[in-house]
């Protein structure tokens, strides 16, 4: 019987990882979509606010080329003027209104030995001064020109410069690479964010905004340190080249976001340094509505499991009732509730095999006495009642660990396990015998009720329960011989019965 529960309880268990089994294995495969599809939800966030950066970058350099053609456009009509008029009056009021709405520091119109009259009609000698020398190269072969910054003092100047046709020298405005910081908004993003307008070797013209590097130093000069991953050559060259890009770099120890885009023009680039915390929270922002479904997703998958194992249980449990109840109809007497024929067997020789010849144990075989004579005189409805007050009484008088059952008929056996000595063995006797000593049977005249028994030691009298059985049975015929009404123990001498009695 111990074999057979536990292969029932190895088949439960079976049953229930046929369940949890592929649920946890979906339950994991679904965690590690998720998982995946937060990484790449992840890389989107920031994409996405490398995009962000990047189109600002993109707004700050096309103002600037904007502004610069504005320029432009007004040193093109001055030098129209004097081309049409021959004078320079009108070519310096036209300067002039461009530097009183302060888009530009200077304004000349030069003549081709290098004379210039500024913008307050003062005539000046700008033939030594190394800007006049670009701007007169730049314009040589007839087209306007922007020339590179040249440093002046703490500045950075730039020279918008157009030639007055028939070689009669240039028109310029020059404005120093701080209007760079009349363009980025200071509250743009997380308002910690430097917007730096560099030259091609990454020098900074001009800086504005947050914390981070000062105008006239370098990206490249040590003070950024650059990601591992990032190729110094490669990046130098993408910074000076016609493409925009992103580096990720630290600054003072702190994560910072390099987005870099060129202006097209000699070399220079807008760049953005924003705080890698602004790329987190924007990372944040972007990832929040998918961590929610993700979440959510998660919830609903444990409590959908928790439901499965919960149904499964309750199925289980349910299926172990009713097996229970089954196998219990199945194992017992109806008459008496006892165990029947099969199981008392089974049960007793499934004992013996496990417990093995260490432990000892007693067998007793019950025989009514004059059950017959009780069928005829009594009828067999109070025979039956007999043995139902049998069987409800006699397992009261044992351990809940014994085993009690009916053989058929007017048979019982009982199994009384651990017995160790022959105090026990002569107690348990007693106790069984002087059971029908007081037992009777009838709701209103009492019939007394004995019992010939006979009983056999494990594992001396027998090893299994066919041996116990016979010796048990031959102590019951033992018994019937003495006159019925007799606890007799196999191979007991008849006068020591009678002593004993």
């Amino acid at each position: 019987m111990d074999k057979i529960r536990q292969n029932e309880k190895r088949a439960e268990l079976i049953n229930l990882l046929r369940w949890i089994v592929p649920m946890a294995v979906l339950f994991i495969y679904i965690l590690a979509l998720l998982a995946n599809a937060s990484s790449e939800a992840k890389k989107d966030g920031r994409k996405y606010a490398e995009n962000k950066l990047s189109d600002y970058d993109r707004y700050i350099a096309e103002k600037l080329r904007y502004d610069l053609a504005e320029l432009k456009t007004a040193a093109e009509a001055a030098a129209y003027s004097v081309e049409l008029s021959g004078s320079t009056d009108q070519a310096v009021l036209t300067l002039q209104r461009v530097i009183d709405n302060g888009d530009a520091s200077e304004g000349y119109v030069i003549d081709a030995g290098g004379k210039a009259t500024d913008v307050s009609g003062a005539a000046t000698d700008v033939s030594g001064a190394a800007w006049y020398a670009d701007a007169a190269e730049g314009t040589a072969e007839g087209k306007p020109t922007v020339t590179g910054a040249v440093p002046e003092g703490e500045d950075h100047i730039i020279t918008v410069a157009v030639p007055i046709g028939g070689e009669k020298g240039i028109t310029a405005l020059r404005v120093s690479s701080d209007f760079f910081r009349m363009i980025p908004s200071l509250s743009e993003f997380d308002g910690k964010t430097q917007y730096l307008f560099i030259e091609s070797d990454g020098t900074v013209m001009s800086a504005v905004g947050g914390k981070g590097l000062k105008k006239g130093e370098n990206l490249f000069d040590g003070t950024i340190m650059y990601d591992r991953g990032i190729a110094m050559p490669e990046l130098k060259s993408s910074i000076a080249g016609e493409h925009g890009g992103v580096a990720y770099c630290t600054l003072g120890g702190e994560e910072r976001v390099l987005v870099y885009r060129p202006l097209k023009m000699n070399g220079w680039q807008v760049c953005e340094l924003a705080t890698g915390s602004y790329v987190d929270t924007e990372i944040e922002k972007y990832f929040a509505p998918s961590k929610k479904v993700y979440i959510r997703i998660i919830i609903s998958l444990i409590i959908f499991l928790i439901l499965i194992l919960v149904m499964n249980l309750i199925i289980t449990a349910l299926y172990r009732s009713n097996q229970k109840s089954l196998k219990s109809k199945a194992e017992t007497d109806l008459l008496t509730g006892v165990l029947n024929k099969i199981s008392t067997e089974q049960t007793i020789q499934d004992y013996l095999e496990n417990v093995g010849e260490e432990e000892p144990g007693m067998f007793l075989l019950l025989d009514i006495d004059n059950f017959k004579k009780i069928n005829d005189t009594r009828g067999h409805a109070f025979g039956d009642e007999v043995l139902a007050a049998i069987g409800k009484e006699l397992p009261t008088l044992y351990r809940t660990t014994d085993i009690v059952g009916r053989l058929g008929g007017d048979e019982f056996a009982v199994f009384l396990k651990d017995i160790p000595n022959e105090n026990a063995r002569l107690h348990m006797g007693d106790v069984t015998y002087g059971f029908f000593r007081n037992f009777s049977v009838g709701e209103y005249t009492k019939y007394a009720v004995t019992a010939s028994i006979g009983a056999a030691m494990f594992p001396k009298d027998g090893k299994n329960f066919e041996e116990l059985y016979k010796s048990a049975d031959k102590a019951v015929y033992t018994a019937k011989e003495l006159g019925r009404n007799k606890f007799v123990f196999f191979g007991e001498d008849p006068d020591e019965i009678s002593n004993r009695v």
